[in-house]
């Protein structure tokens, strides 16, 4: 019985994670010219992974568009075919200066998505 106590109090203290809220997002995926998309197969994983990072990332979440629209063109990265690279833009062009509006991802091998935004550059 204190045993069980003891473990409802440490659990009830342990530090938990703050809930991320996502930011609606609307994706339009164009494969790269001459590119193959049987080449990529772990496209669909990918897809999925970086959509649900750029979801929680500060600057969409910081963004004043209620819902985000992206044109995301992707292929194989050229120095390394096994990355997969993405390049996003929004398609809303009355805000293009905005810093959540440029980006570019990579997903490699193991999947791991790296996404950089340009910052309104």
């Amino acid at each position: 019985m204190l045993l069980a106590f003891l473990i409802l109090l440490l659990s009830s203290c342990a530090k938990h994670e703050p809930e991320v809220d996502f930011k609606p997002l609307q994706m339009h995926w164009v494969l790269a010219e001459g590119e193959d998309e049987t080449l990529m197969p772990r496209k669909d994983e990918c897809v999925i992974l970086l959509t649900a990072r750029l979801m929680a990332e500060p600057p969409v979440q910081a963004s004043s568009a209620g819902e985000l629209s992206y044109k995301v063109t992707y292929g194989r990265s050229p120095e390394n075919p096994k990355i997969l690279k993405f390049d996003g833009i929004c398609k809303d062009l009355s805000i293009m200066d905005k810093p959540e509006c440029r980006w570019e991802a990579t997903c490699d091998a193991d999947c791991k998505v790296v996404v950089n935004f340009h910052n309104g550059d």
